[in-house]
This record gives structure tokens, sequence and C-alpha cells, in this order.
């Protein structure tokens, strides 16, 4: 099964080590945000630059942040996150879907020259 990033990956984004186990499921969870919105059923292979970068970059979300808190204080320790962000990606995402192309469900086209019009060639002299 194609992945949309690996644990090396995400340990390249993150700077920070992340084993195999938690880069499945930060995927896993990058996948259900994503699927719905990308309306596919298998993950692409290969995967498009542009699908690894949000991917990517939600994974870390996911990985850093899966609770989805705003701040998070450890003791002496305090990190603040940007809850708005995987919603701004995954907005980013949704526009970028219908761009360019069609949306909705239409049949294959008809055979040239339709059927239903068997005396086209004679109206238009064409043929």
């Amino acid at each position: 099964m194609t992945t949309l990033f690996t644990a090396d990956d995400l340990t390249s984004w993150l700077h920070k080590p992340v084993t195999e186990a938690d880069a499945t499921v930060a995927e896993r969870v990058v996948w259900g945000w994503l699927k719905p919105i990308l309306k596919l059923d298998e993950r692409p292979d290969p995967v498009p630059d542009e699908l690894f970068g949000w991917a990517i970059e939600l994974g870390g979300i996911a990985h850093e942040n899966p609770g989805g808190f705003t701040t998070n204080t450890s003791g002496p320790f305090s990190v603040q996150f940007d809850a708005a962000r995987r919603t701004a990606i995954l907005e980013e995402v949704a526009q970028s879907v219908g761009a360019g192309k069609p949306t909705g469900s239409f049949p294959p086209p008809q055979r040239f020259p339709d059927p239903a019009l068997p005396d086209l060639p004679d109206r238009f002299g064409c043929w």
C-alpha cells in the first residue's frame, strides 16, 4: 500500500525522531482527513508533490498535537500551537480539488456522429 509519507519524512519535517508506529498512525489520521475531500478510494501512487506537502504538514500536526490544543503546559514548559492551521490546509486542499475540472458525475461522451441524428452529414454537407 502506498503511504503519503514515511517515518523518515516526518522525522525530517519535525527535526526530531518519529517512530514507525507513530508515523503510521499520523499518516492514517491524515488520510482520514484528506480522503473525503479528495474523493479518492486509494492513496495515489506516486504521491504528487502538492499532496505530499499538505500531508507532511498535516502529519506533523497530527503527531505533535493530536488533541488539537491551542497551548500545552507541562511544568515550566509551555508550547503554543496554531490550532487553525489544520483547517486552513484542509480548506486549501478542498479549493484545489475542483480547480480547473468539472465537478459531479457525467456520462461518457456519445460517439460521433451521434446515432440519434443519422441525417447529420446530409444536412450540413460535410461528408
